[in-house]
């Protein structure tokens, strides 16, 4: 699992994510040591953030056994070429995801746009096994976020109201409240599925 979150100032977006991996052990979740996954990703005019499944299997009918493919690589091709994400990205990321059964957590991206100076919006994502789903944010939603439900809900009972007039406040103000939250579920839960170093980006 993760956190990660896009939240809009007057100024520019703030992007956040923690850099923890996790894996299934005997039906208990651990702490995956040998993934570091990227989940930040700036790019031309936008910043994306990934929650969800950091991995997924793809069948190539040439071949009997399927591929494991990290979701960070296959941002950083599709950027690569393009300096986007774009809903071609999204239409092959799905394909990709619809080759083997076994993808069964999707994957999310949380996106956000300059449109023009001043102007930003926000979008979320989520790419199944078979089903593509898309939420463009309101100009009053302020933020979006994705991951550990704990932390979610924690993040709900934050008024931001206050840090938006700058993206400099917010972000660091976000970037402290995640890392203030990872060290509270450090101490009070048996096993944390956020953690690591967090990482932010300003979108101006």
């Amino acid at each position: 699992m993760s956190f990660t979150g896009i939240f809009k100032a007057k100024d520019g977006l703030v992007a956040v994510a923690d850099s923890k991996a996790s894996i299934e052990d005997n039906g208990k979740l651990v702490e995956d040591i040998n993934r570091n996954p990227e989940k930040l990703f700036p790019f031309t005019n936008g910043v994306a953030v990934t929650f969800g499944s950091n991995q997924i299997l793809v069948q190539n009918s040439t071949k009997l056994f399927s591929t494991k493919i990290n979701i960070e690589d296959l941002v950083y091709d599709y950027l690569n070429q393009k300096h986007t994400l774009d809903m071609n990205f999204f239409q092959t990321l799905l394909i990709k995801m619809g080759t083997n059964p076994s993808n069964k957590d999707p994957v999310n991206f949380l996106i956000g746009r300059k449109i023009r100076a001043g102007e930003y919006r926000i979008e979320h994502h989520q790419i199944g096994y078979n089903y593509y789903a898309e939420r463009i944010g309101s100009k009053t939603d302020f933020y979006f976020t994705g991951g550990e439900e704990l932390y979610r809900r924690a993040f709900d009972q934050i008024d931001f109201l206050s840090h938006i007039t700058s993206a400099d406040i917010l972000q660091k103000f976000v970037a402290a409240k995640l890392e203030q939250f990872i060290n509270f579920y450090d101490e009070t839960l048996s096993y944390n599925p956020v953690g690591g170093i967090v990482k932010s980006y300003i979108l101006r």
